[in-house]
């Protein structure tokens, strides 16, 4: 074989990497696409429900965010420390 063909082979090769590469890299991005979707499906049920919840027991709902600003607050300041 010479160089030229040799060269040839491989920039071929390259080339079908490259485009399995983006087929790959596209099948993720839909994939990602789908799980986002369902996921803000869920989040948002998650939501309502969390809203339905706080409305029917509204000191539950403060005691709830008070101890979750104290734990946000404690690791934010262990963070700042180091």
């Amino acid at each position: 074989m010479d160089i030229k063909e040799k060269e040839k082979q491989l920039k071929d090769a390259l080339l079908k990497e490259k485009e399995e590469l983006r087929a790959t890299y596209n099948d993720i991005l839909s994939k990602l696409r789908v799980e986002g979707e369902k996921l803000q499906v869920d989040l948002r049920k998650e939501y309502d429900s969390a809203k339905k919840y706080v409305k029917k027991n509204p000191e539950t709902g403060v005691g709830v965010a008070l101890a979750g600003g104290l734990l946000i607050g404690i690791l934010v300041a262990k963070i700042l420390k180091k």
